[in-house]
């Protein structure tokens, strides 16, 4: 008999991409969504799903370019078993015009009052922490915002700053109590 104490993840995109209570960075638990699924989350205003074979599941969320952000936005649900503090990690790409289509509002449960921006950069997809953009910390090295979540769903909500900006997948991960 073999025993093997090792991880999964990295064997295959379709495990990857799962939704997982395990396995997040340090072990800790971690939930995953793929914003374009309905549920867990809802699009509302401009955001379309968009068909792409380098995606996650094969599609992803933006507003188009140039049809402008009015009140787009992407909120998913997610329950929390677990208390505990958060990080928000996303599966992110810049749109066409490369430094411009970068961004957005970032909220969990509606708070804070005047959501975080958060803004990224690479025109492909790539993992990130989500991080208060420099304009919000005046430090360019902020980092990745923490949220205290209590058992029950929660609803995290990227709102769009700039059309274009691509969203394919969102990840809660616990860091600790």
């Amino acid at each position: 008999m073999l025993v093997c104490g090792c991880s999964l993840e990295g064997l295959s995109v379709a495990w990857d991409t799962s939704s997982s209570t395990g396995g997040g960075d340090g072990g800790y638990p971690r939930i995953r969504v793929e914003a374009e699924d309905d549920p867990p989350c809802e699009l509302s205003g401009g955001f379309e799903r968009v068909e792409d074979p380098l995606a996650s599941g094969g599609q992803y969320v933006a507003v188009p370019e140039v049809a402008g952000c009015g009140v787009s936005r992407v909120d998913c649900e997610f329950p929390i078993s677990e208390a505990g503090t958060y990080r928000i990690r996303a599966r992110v790409a810049e749109g066409p015009t490369a430094g411009e289509d970068n961004s957005f509002w970032i909220s969990v449960d509606d708070k804070p009052d005047s959501p975080y921006r958060y803004d990224f950069t690479g025109a492909e997809f790539h993992e990130d922490y989500v991080s208060p953009s420099k304009d919000d910390t005046g430090d360019d090295t902020a980092a990745p915002l923490k949220f205290a979540l209590d058992r029950g769903t929660h609803i995290v909500t990227f709102g769009c700053r700039e059309d274009a900006s691509r969203l394919d997948w969102i990840e809660l991960v616990r860091i600790g109590p």
